[in-house]
């Protein structure tokens, strides 16, 4: 018997062929709603969305290609509020498969129906979903709100209050304690819960608090536990992927990943963790068809972000760096400059963020494909040129543009200005995506020794310098160039102390004349950026005094 009275309630459904939208939209008449709104896309429905507060939306999965999906469409309203949190928002789909499933369970839409359906299977669904939306709605606001500490207040009041929904407050406790850091009341309660019965997703919760606080051989274990209890819980190869991964057992992090990924494809966070378990796997073709999965499955979606086509690109740059088959490195240079060129001429990337510049992008990614050709003399002029770019278009470094001009600088050794620059990245963390945060931390860690090699030598050449004592001051900045031969700042710092020995001996040996004249040519042949400029400016004029000579 109907318990809802849907004369009252305003329905969306979106549906992108006619007959099925018809059908829909007769289902609900039947069962007595008045107040029913029809779109085609989910983009007209985002937008019905925005000027209408529906008390029940009902949309299709697929409607049609290359257009926003069912998913992509109750992510967007979720996360620009478009929708109540009363609303009710139910996915159908004609596609039974498992990945179809599990990927709209994990976008946690109120139910999920398989075509053919009844009114009456469509009644119970949306009757059950909306009364639970009505009664908890006020915990709901809380939670949307991000006023957790009311809404776990309130979330123990409804489980006293109304014990028949028991099982999504607790869930929803659980998750509330994590939000907060209250990982032992979590697990305090998931303990409460599986002394009862042991169900899959409270041995999976019990293992994600665990992997959070860092008990990596208890998450896994109660994760194989979820998955022998037969049920297709695609969270639990999530956590034991990232349990091995810190245990450093990167092959069996990458083995349950991928389990995972073929279980529900469609999950862009599980793609960021396919990429960074693949690279610590030094899997680099795996980690650039996820980064392609992210940048196509963001294109239509509310995570659309210039971000994800760098970080494709970037990726087929990778397996090109790290391949020793040189058809392969061909390979993905040319892809990687092909998908540049398309993304630089797609309408739909035309309007780009005030902190991106395609034509800088673009050069910086030339840059790196020079330096994997084993160019690094015109790498290293790519990379200046496009950070005078910067410099003149910029007020603030452009934190999109960072990674790949932090990755090359680290690579040629231009240390001082990729630590500004991981700086940037790490106080800027909300901008950019977890790759791009990986990136930085990787790299910094793989030229940690060159690096640490670099600052003593440069910094103990800048003191003796100060104290005048020229000749330590050369020794020093020339074992600093040794490490990065190519550093700018550094080889201003050499030419400086050579120019002082020449000036203070009474007869200078032929061999620093000859490396004056060499590192003014290497200068002068380079773009410099402001602060190099001023610098080389400044004593231009007594080393071509010297040079002559």
């Amino acid at each position: 018997m109907n318990t809802i009275d849907y004369s009252t309630k305003r329905c969306l459904v979106v549906e992108d062929r006619r007959p099925f939208l018809m059908l829909l939209k007769s289902l609900l008449t039947s069962l007595g709603a008045k107040k029913i709104h029809t779109e085609m896309s989910a983009e007209a429905g985002v937008k019905a969305c925005k000027n209408n507060r529906y008390d029940i939306i009902v949309s299709d999965l697929q409607l049609g290609n290359n257009r926003k999906n069912g998913f992509e469409f109750l992510e967007e309203v979720k996360k620009l509020r478009y929708i109540k949190p009363s609303t009710v928002f139910i996915v159908i789909s004609g596609d039974s498969g498992r990945s179809v499933v599990l990927g709209s369970l994990e976008k946690q839409p109120d139910d999920f129906l398989i075509k053919p359906f009844s009114q009456a299977q469509l009644n119970s669904r949306i009757s059950r979903a909306l009364e639970r939306r009505l009664n908890l709605a006020p915990l709901y606001q809380l939670i949307e709100q991000e006023d957790y500490k009311e809404a776990t207040n309130s979330c123990r009041e409804f489980i006293k209050s109304l014990p028949k929904y028991n099982n999504q407050l607790l869930q929803i406790l659980v998750e509330l304690f994590w939000k907060t850091n209250k990982l032992d009341e979590a697990e305090q309660i998931l303990n409460q819960v599986l002394e009862e019965r042991q169900l899959p997703w409270a041995l999976c919760a019990q293992a994600r608090t665990k992997l959070l606080k860092e008990e990596f051989e208890q998450a896994i274990k109660l994760s194989k536990d979820a998955l022998d209890s037969g049920v297709n819980q695609v969270e639990a190869y999530d956590i034991i992927a990232q349990a091995y991964l810190a245990l450093d057992k990167k092959p069996e992090a990458l083995k349950f990943i991928q389990e995972a990924l073929v279980l529900s494809p469609l999950s862009i966070e599980r793609h960021f963790r396919v990429c960074e378990i693949a690279r610590e796997n030094e899997n680099y073709e795996l980690a650039m068809e996820s980064a392609k999965s992210i940048f196509e499955l963001s294109q239509r979606s509310v995570h659309k972000n210039i971000n994800h086509l760098c970080s494709y690109i970037r990726s087929m740059l990778d397996v090109a760096e790290n391949t020793d088959n040189k058809s392969i490195q061909n390979k993905y240079l040319q892809e990687s400059l092909l998908a540049l060129y398309k993304a630089k001429n797609d309408e739909s990337n035309r309007t780009q963020p005030d902190d991106f510049d395609f034509e800088i992008f673009e050069s910086i990614m030339h840059a790196r494909s020079t330096f994997i050709n084993g160019k690094t003399s015109d790498a290293k002029k790519e990379l200046e040129q496009s950070q005078i770019k910067i410099e003149k278009n910029f007020t603030e470094y452009p934190v999109a543009l960072a990674p790949d001009s932090l990755k090359l600088m680290l690579d040629l050794g231009d240390f001082e200005e990729a630590a500004k620059l991981s700086r940037l990245i790490k106080s800027q963390a909300e901008k950019v995506d977890s790759a791009i945060l990986y990136l930085a931390k990787t790299e910094a860690r793989k030229n940690k020794e060159k690096q640490n090699n670099y600052v003593k030598h440069n910094k103990t050449g800048i003191k003796f310098y100060s104290e005048e004592k020229y000749s330590q001051a050369y020794e020093e900045f020339a074992a600093a160039k040794t490490s990065c031969p190519l550093n700018i700042g550094v080889s201003l710092n050499l030419l400086l102390s050579l120019v002082k020995m020449i000036q203070t001996s009474g007869k200078p040996e032929g061999k620093y004349i000859v490396e004056t004249r060499e590192l003014y040519k290497f200068i002068e042949n380079m773009p410099l950026k402001a602060v190099h400029k001023s610098k080389f400016e400044h004593v231009r004029k007594e080393v071509e005094e010297i040079i002559k000579k």
